[in-house]
């Protein structure tokens, strides 16, 4: 019965790609594992789930080792008990779907709550709660009306978490009714490609990447990812790269002579088609010379959790829990080191000023790659603790941010292949990379550091890890200084020497 039946998440994967679900059920093997950044989207998901249930006293879980079957023949043996169901499971024309929340109201009908750890309805959730609808009442239990439930951004933790302010439930009933016309149809479609033979031929599209990314993309786009400067890296194209893959067009070096680009976009296929890089040298030199040593080249990783850990934090709030930080006198001087990283006890804001504000003197330039980010948790935690108001103003004013002359394409080299990352930009420059690193992205770093200090692991494993992430922390800060180095000599070269 099992094999047979299509399972809420399914039919989301149905609604993207009919490809994606055939592999799903016949070729799972094709699917890449999990990663980490996904899985803990959903150990979150969970959490939020376990919080929201508190909502409902005397609600009855229906345990999730169980078989569909013994699901389906608890949850109706529950129901006759007009208590709060958790993961209630009924089937519908093969359809099988398990509601969060199933909540008794008047005159023997129930009313639908799904859970999501968000904080907004998106269009997805809808087709999700229509879905599950569908099965509950083709099965039989009277559904009255429909509700997503998510975390709600303006929540501040002071205490215990309180279920009861950080959750926002909207009534989604008429938006469900409205994506459950032609779901029969579409479920009768999505068993058939599943009864296949054959895996379905499915033309990339857009809906590769919508609403989620698809796990067969390196598969199903290898056409396109064997050209390394393709029309899918320009700058800022958006949907007018369909147009041109569409017109047989995948490599930038091949687009028309009439085909309308930006100035930016300009740059970037004259240098991939030149193949060397493009430096606007007065402008370089221009960036440079607002340098005022000595240089404090400054990076932070943060956190963010849908559930607030930190007192006097929001749902999904950016909290720094590590900051590296170079500071070169001169552009050959040896830069000297700190490092700040949170050790998770006490409040990582507080701490995190109390240990960098002695480092940051009164003059010289503050350096980081994309400012705004730093500038931002700066002021949040500043907004934390006013007391450091006055020294906020002075950073602020010496703050320059490195991505400044990337962003706008007053040096492009064609290995960036559209993109103004740190971690494109670094190697095309210096040829350093992160490669070596056990830590090589931020999303990453974020999701180590909360496993090993918040997650069941060793004494051994979480030295390890604190180790990985200062050696990543640290080769954002020296890249910076590399890559103001390498600005320094370019400004004053000839480009078509390089």
């Amino acid at each position: 019965m099992a094999a047979s039946l299509l399972s809420k998440s399914k039919y989301l994967v149905g609604l993207q790609c009919p490809k994606l679900l055939w592999v799903h059920y016949n070729a799972k093997n094709r699917l890449p594992p999990v990663d980490e950044q996904t899985q803990a989207v959903f150990d979150q998901g969970h959490e939020v789930g376990i919080l929201a249930q508190k909502l409902f006293p005397g609600g009855i879980s229906v345990p999730g080792d169980l078989s569909i079957e013994e699901v389906i023949e608890q949850s109706w043996k529950l129901l006759k008990k007009r208590k709060p169901l958790f993961e209630a499971g009924f089937t519908f024309n093969r359809g099988f779907a398990r509601v969060d929340i199933l909540n008794p109201v008047a005159g023997g009908e129930w009313e639908v709550i799904e859970v999501k750890s968000g904080t907004s309805v998106k269009d997805p959730n809808w087709d999700d709660v229509a879905f599950q609808r569908y099965c509950y009442e083709g099965a039989g239990v009277p559904i009255r009306t429909c509700h997503l439930m998510h975390v709600d951004n303006t929540y501040v933790r002071y205490g215990e978490v309180d279920p009861g302010k950080l959750f926002i439930q909207k009534d989604v009933t008429d938006a469900v009714a409205e994506k459950a016309a032609g779901l029969d149809d579409r479920l009768k479609e999505m068993l058939q490609v599943i009864k296949h033979t054959v895996c379905p031929e499915v033309e990339i599209g857009p809906y590769c990447d919508s609403p989620y990314a698809c796990p067969l993309k390196p598969a199903c786009w290898k056409h396109v990812e064997e050209h390394e400067n393709n029309v899918f890296t320009l700058y800022r194209l958006g949907g007018k790269a369909w147009s041109l893959y569409q017109a047989g067009i995948i490599d930038n070096t091949r687009i028309p002579s009439d085909f309308p680009l930006t100035e930016t976009q300009k740059i970037q296929v004259d240098a991939e088609r030149a193949k060397r890089p493009y430096i606007n040298r007065p402008a370089v030199a221009e960036f440079l010379e607002q340098l005022r040593y000595p240089l404090y080249f400054l990076d932070f990783e943060t956190f963010q959790t849908a559930i607030p850990l930190v007192e006097g934090t929001r749902p999904w709030q950016q909290v720094p829990f590590q900051f590296s930080l170079h500071i070169a006198k001169s552009i050959k001087a040896e830069a000297v080191h700190h490092s700040w990283l949170w050790d998770g006890r006490g409040d990582p804001r507080k701490e995190l000023l109390d240990q960098l504000s002695p480092l940051l003197e009164k003059q010289g330039s503050i350096v980081a790659f994309n400012a705004s980010f730093e500038k931002s948790r700066l002021g949040e935690c500043v907004d934390a603790y006013p007391d450091y108001s006055a020294w906020m103003e002075n950073v602020l004013e010496r703050a320059v941010d490195l991505l400044s002359p990337f962003r706008s394409f007053d040096i492009y080299y064609p290995s960036q292949h559209g993109t103004a990352s740190i971690k494109q930009v670094l190697p095309a420059l210096t040829g350093k990379n992160y490669k070596s690193l056990a830590i090589q992205e931020g999303g990453q770093a974020s999701e180590e550091f909360k496993r090993v200090m918040f997650g069941s692991v060793s004494e051994e494993e979480r030295r390890a890890v604190r180790q990985d992430l200062e050696a990543y922390c640290w080769m954002d800060t020296m890249g910076m200084l590399d890559i103001i180095r390498e600005l320094t000599v370019l400004s004053k070269v000839d480009p078509r020497g390089v």
